[in-house]
């Protein structure tokens, strides 16, 4: 395990090499990947069933190839969600290790990983008439990932399959159904998501709006600054984000940043974001000690994107919340932010205590060194 004094040496000597001379002391950096790795090895070998999954996450978002035996293995793991990030995780390395995994994981025992098993097949060149198969399975969501492929494909014929669950009496399949049709994504299911801002259920409105993140246009606006000013928060959340993608939206979004419920205040700050106003980033500082730690994980999280002043600043202060959720989504985030002013930060976490912060520094590390 790394030295809290070899964490110093790297940002007083070695950090503003990394990534960039062609002369770095390679015994050292050998040594963080070599640690970084066991590190991996062993969240993996873990008897939690959720450290497990960590390890397969991590593993993915290292995109090493070093890794792909792990990756291989988590996909025989017993614990789903293990095998489920793993198959994901392989899709990040390679894309033969993904497909002939996803070919075997077609007859996973766990609905969610065979649906996702088949989206793989799509994504990564399995053959349109090996997803066709998939079209007769007795599972809704196994058939919903093989039209909505088939669909991206240029197959619009298969649309209705995805269309028709919109009305399923099991309220989760209706909302995949929305989730497939924002996979989609065109200018074809568009129509069928904006008619879904007036469905009297509002998780079918939520999720509608989600599905239509970063893909909203200028006639949505005005159903989008009705919704913002509902009752329902998650809602108003939703409808904040789906307005990141227009910069007219921008009056509407800066008086949410007051709004009485974190995560809509949360969400009006990141889609000012996005547009590139530099609005409300008042906000991410305060909700990390917001009283709910759901609202300071989230908020964690999105720092991650959120290119703005005082950000490494607040994930550190993130990184010692007391609740390990706050500090996972933390330190994934100093993943996703990347660059020389993560490096120390991650190496410093190879010896937090907690392992899951380890295991998702560790796989952060890895792929800084590649």
């Amino acid at each position: 395990m790394m030295s809290r004094l070899l964490s110093i040496l790297l940002v007083l000597f070695i950090l503003p090499q990394v990534g960039f001379a062609k002369s770095r002391p390679e015994t050292i950096f050998k040594k963080i990947r070599g640690a970084s790795l066991a590190v991996l090895q062993d969240a993996y070998h873990s008897e939690r069933a959720f450290l497990r999954a960590a390890a397969a996450r991590a593993a993915g978002e290292s995109q090493d190839l070093d890794l792909l035996p792990l990756l291989n293995k988590a996909t025989e793991d017993v614990y789903p969600t293990a095998r489920l990030f793993a198959l994901q995780g392989l899709q990040k390395i390679s894309s033969a290790d993904a497909l002939k995994a996803a070919r075997r994981m077609t007859e996973d025992t766990d609905i969610w990983v065979r649906s996702a098993a088949v989206e793989v097949l799509c994504d990564e060149g399995g053959a349109t008439d090996e997803l066709k198969v998939f079209l007769k399975s007795y599972d809704v969501p196994v058939r919903m990932a093989a039209s909505s492929g088939l669909v991206r494909r240029g197959e619009e014929k298969y649309l209705a399959d995805v269309l028709d669950p919109l009305t399923h009496p099991i309220p989760d399949r209706r909302y995949q159904a929305i989730g497939y049709l924002g996979k989609i994504g065109t200018e074809v299911v568009l129509p069928h998501l904006l008619k879904l801002f007036d469905h009297e259920e509002p998780e079918m409105v939520f999720y509608s709006l989600k599905a239509v993140e970063g893909k909203t246009t200028s006639d949505m606006l005005p159903r989008l600054m009705e919704l913002i000013r509902g009752d329902n928060a998650s809602i108003r959340q939703a409808a904040a984000l789906a307005m990141a993608s227009l910069n007219e939206a921008t009056p509407e979004l800066i008086p949410l940043c007051a709004d009485k419920d974190g995560m809509v205040k949360l969400s009006a700050a990141l889609a000012l974001n996005r547009i590139g106003s530099d609005s409300c980033q008042i906000v991410f500082e305060e909700l990390l000690s917001h009283s709910d730690y759901s609202v300071r994980s989230a908020t964690a999280r999105v720092l991650g994107e959120s290119n703005i002043p005082d950000r490494v600043n607040l994930l550190k202060t993130a990184l010692r919340d007391e609740h390990s959720r706050v500090r996972t989504a933390a330190v994934r985030a100093v993943g996703m932010m990347g660059g020389p002013k993560a490096f120390p930060i991650l190496v410093d976490l190879l010896e937090d205590p907690l392992d899951v912060v380890r295991t998702y520094a560790a796989g952060n590390l890895i792929h800084l060194l590649r």
